[in-house]
């Protein structure tokens, strides 16, 4: 007897494809849809100028598929490809829109039939030929399968989350309408031209960009297709190759709960990159990791059905932390008080992060007070070593796997232990100095809120005794950021300016250049001279910009002058 074939490979028209097999399902555990505008833009821009060029192919990658019929309908679950054959269904039905609108009624309801929705007899509601996970499927049918005006699509769009995938669909159908709508304006005034071109778009999906359609009789053959592909040299995601392991080595009575803690998990991370959580994960409990080595180290951690169940609890439960760290206000921070969500936001401003484990690392075994100070220790390491210190981002992912793996292992039981072993890679106080001297190029925001930080110093250093909130700015969104020397200076300037050409070049951009003002007060002195400014800066009740009016001049020698006296408060503000 001829053994079974465990795999069939035929090439296609991804319309044709999508036309033939008439029903696809998202499984529940994939990832929502996530293609970013970018790539929408750059799929749909190919396939036009190949149509343009009337290339006889367009070739779109390889398609896994696997039939399912448990629910009485064939239906091919889609176990690699989604992203793709749903933007395909988008463009579908952006050309759908477009004739409906343009009073080409029956040539829409055929791209309808053939590629987006099938009429099932007493159903009010097209049957989709894609249905996708729980998340997206509502969408979906709202604004892909079913017909849907632009305006209705803008007012989805407005209202949804900004970092969901729900946004990521409304998006792209929207980008999508655009496209279609500018390439059937490059036509020219004619109606019949312009859905003539939106015709020979649709023929093209259907025939000429071509899909290699992978048909698998179970999802344990994808997987060892997956998993030889990354072994060959093709750079699949850590995300999709873990996936695989965990669904077969759990296949049987472990499958639906890693189904459901799969899909939880994706949920919680939205539209954070997967393969930079699980880097993440690993590194919080195990140390450091280099990406090319994760995939390979899961699996033989994480080897049996038992261990494969656990990890898909942990990923879901530390994947909502993870979604959180940067997010001050989110619920992982609520607990913790208003000094820990202002570090919070210190942290997320100052980027880093290569110290995301050790934070996950803390919120499983420190309380709340250690971890409060291991975040205020945090941005003293970023801000030092990191933002003024430029110091090497390997030695810092390097130095926090070990911190993170020591805090998870309670090797570090306090945060001083872990900060005691952070601090060796910081700057001493004369290279900081030093490196604060010559800082420029800030960020408007980061400088907004170093100055925050350097007023609160030197306020609390003028006036001993005195509590730090009667200091004058706590909201750095109070204020706006001043260059002294403007950016584009005016006739004042032109003195100083000839006495130093360069002067601009070098100097506007320098941390000691600047400085904060009330939003009136910054709009009254704009780019006019430096003693016209005087009077401006003298009535500021913000020390640090007051101070600046006690310079005779404003040039070179003052500016490095002040961004001295400025590293002496940096040291003060943020200490080892």
């Amino acid at each position: 007897m001829a053994q079974q074939q465990h795999m069939v490979s035929v090439t296609r028209g991804i319309g044709q494809l999508i036309s033939e097999r008439r029903y696809f399902s998202v499984p529940q555990h994939q990832r929502d849809y996530a293609w970013p505008i970018g790539s929408v833009e750059q799929y749909v821009e190919d396939v036009v100028g190949a149509l343009d060029r009337d290339d006889a192919d367009y070739f779109l990658g390889l398609l896994v598929l696997v039939a399912d019929d448990t629910s009485g309908t064939k239906r091919f679950e889609i176990l690699d490809g989604q992203q793709r054959l749903a933007t395909t269904t988008m463009i579908y039905a952006a050309i759908r829109q477009w004739l409906v609108e343009n009073g080409f009624e029956s040539e829409a309801t055929k791209i309808q039939n053939e590629f987006i929705g099938i009429s099932e007899i007493g159903v009010e509601e097209d049957e989709p030929r894609i249905v996708m996970n729980l998340n997206n499927q509502q969408i979906f049918q709202e604004i892909v399968v079913s017909t849907c005006s632009l305006h209705e699509l803008e007012a989805k769009t407005a209202t949804a989350g900004r970092y969901t995938s729900t946004r990521k669909l409304c998006d792209a159908a929207l980008r999508c309408r655009q496209l279609v709508a500018s390439l059937a304006e490059a036509q020219g005034t004619d109606k019949k031209a312009r859905a003539g071109k939106l015709f020979d778009l649709a023929k093209y999906l259907r025939d000429n960009v071509q899909v290699n359609c992978l048909d698998v009789t179970a999802p344990e053959n994808a997987y060892m297709i997956f998993e030889s592909l990354n072994d060959r040299g093709i750079d699949l995601s850590v995300l999709d190759l873990l996936k695989n392991h965990l669904f077969r080595v759990a296949k049987g009575p472990g499958e639906q709960q890693i189904q459901t803690n799969w899909a939880l998990m994706m949920a919680r991370l939205g539209d954070r990159r997967a393969d930079d959580f699980l880097k993440a994960f690993w590194t919080s409990r195990y140390g450091r990791i280099q990406r090319g080595r994760l995939f390979h180290e899961l699996k033989r951690r994480y080897d049996s059905r038992a261990k494969v169940i656990q990890l898909s609890k942990e990923l879901a439960r530390v994947a909502e932390q993870y979604a959180g760290l940067e997010v001050a206000d989110s619920e992982l921070w609520k607990s913790h008080g208003a000094a820990t969500q202002d570090t919070v936001r210190a942290l997320d401003l100052l980027g880093g992060k290569q110290t995301h484990p050790i934070v996950l690392a803390a919120l499983d075994r420190f309380d709340a007070n250690e971890l409060g100070k291991l975040l205020r220790s945090l941005v003293t390491l970023i801000l030092r070593y990191q933002l003024i210190g430029r110091g090497r981002t390997g030695r810092l992912e390097i130095r926090a796997a070990a911190v993170a793996e020591g805090i998870y292992t309670k090797k570090h039981k306090h945060a001083k232990s872990a900060w005691d072993n952070l601090k060796a890679i910081i700057p001493p106080d004369d290279e900081f100095a030093q490196d604060f001297a010559k800082y420029e190029n800030v960020k408007p925001a980061v400088a907004r809120w170093l100055f925050r930080a350097l007023e609160l110093k030197y306020w609390v250093q003028k006036n001993p005794g005195k509590a730090p909130e009667l200091a004058p700015i706590h909201d750095p969104e109070l204020v706006n950021l001043e260059h002294v020397l403007p950016r584009k200076p005016g006739a004042g300037w032109a003195v100083a300016i000839k006495v130093d050409p360069k002067l601009v070049d070098d100097c506007a951009s320098r941390f000691g250049n600047l400085c904060l003002l009330y939003k009136t007060g910054n709009k009254k002195v704009s780019s006019k001279a430096f003693a016209e400014k005087k009077p401006v800066l003298a009535a500021s009740n913000i020390l640090l910009t007051r101070q600046i009016a006690t310079y005779p001049d404003w040039d070179r020698t003052s500016i490095d002058a002040r961004q001295v006296e400025l590293s002496k408060i940096a040291i003060a503000a943020w200490p080892v």
